[in-house]
């Protein structure tokens, strides 16, 4: 306030830091920081997109691969159904995860790894845990130190029928001890969804139960070499129908996740984007203050 002329007249100044533009940068460094994520995750939908195809047609042409002859032959021996022994009261069993190597899926491998949390209750004791994939491997390694067996990571892609049979043998020799095997896998319903699933298998029942079929003839080879096949075969059948429909849900997953990934930094962009050229004008307004008051009081 000051007295010009005998009038006194009132200004009001703008009581803020001599720090022009310092704003501006900060809000510009995080715009050029939101579009180059946003760039990041299209190509990463992209990539997805294209790797989802891919699953989806291995899936359609492999899903049905060898899954029901094995069960088959169990549900037409009416002689071997009678035979068969009964699982004990507290079934020691192999829990057999398969979960992602990479990130950025949504909650796929959370999603999972609470289903089988929830199977296994507080009951550790009868389970040990045999995880395919690093992301359910890190998850898991801690938490339950005791039951975790071990982990296999870094897979090649795409899933093939070898690759189910090698992690086959790994389970076999795993589940030695164990009277059941069950593999938890995200099962495919369309692009948009999936579903945690559970397949239970069998593994001393399994050889005991064959001793008694009657339905199917065994020539060449014996039995004893028969047996052993058929076996191998029952639970890489089972493993790679649980790995292609897994592989078709990662990518769906990653690809809906980056594609609302991809949304909200156009959307936090766009909002950083007004709040920028309204601090631009703010500061433009300030400086046109000073001028006009540093003219008037000379």
């Amino acid at each position: 306030m000051y007295i010009s002329g005998g009038y006194i007249t009132r200004r009001l100044w703008f009581n803020t830091a001599r720090n022009f533009g310092g704003k501006e940068k900060t809000l510009k460094v995080r715009i050029n920081a939101i579009d180059t994520i946003e760039k990041i995750t299209k190509s990463m939908k992209l990539v997805a997109s294209s790797k989802m195809k891919f699953d989806m047609r291995l899936m359609d042409n492999g899903k049905k691969y060898g899954i029901d002859s094995i069960d088959t032959m169990f549900k037409s021996d009416l002689y071997m159904q009678r035979k068969m022994p009964s699982e004990p009261d507290r079934p020691k069993e192999l829990l057999v995860p398969i979960t992602t190597d990479k990130g950025l899926c949504g909650a796929i491998n959370s999603g999972l790894l609470r289903f089988m949390r929830d199977y296994m209750g507080h009951d550790h004791e009868r389970f040990s845990i045999l995880c395919i994939g690093d992301k359910g491997a890190n998850a898991m390694r801690k938490q339950y130190e005791k039951i975790f067996h071990e982990a296999v990571t870094n897979l090649n892609y795409p899933v093939n029928f070898g690759l189910s049979l090698a992690l086959s043998d790994k389970i076999i020799r795993a589940s030695k001890d164990h009277d059941s095997i069950c593999i938890f896998y995200n099962k495919f319903i369309n692009a948009i969804t999936f579903k945690p699933t559970m397949i239970r298998l069998m593994t001393k029942r399994f050889h005991e139960s064959m001793e008694f079929q009657r339905l199917y003839e065994m020539e060449k080879p014996d039995a004893s070499t028969t047996v052993p096949a058929l076996y191998e075969y029952y639970i890489a059948t089972s493993l790679y129908h649980a790995q292609i429909q897994n592989a078709a849900s990662e990518q769906c997953s990653r690809m809906v996740t980056m594609d609302n990934a991809s949304k909200n930094a156009a959307e936090l962009s766009k909002k950083l984007t007004l709040e920028y050229n309204k601090a631009r004008q703010q500061s433009i307004t300030i400086e046109l203050c000073e001028i006009i008051s540093g003219a008037e009081s000379m």
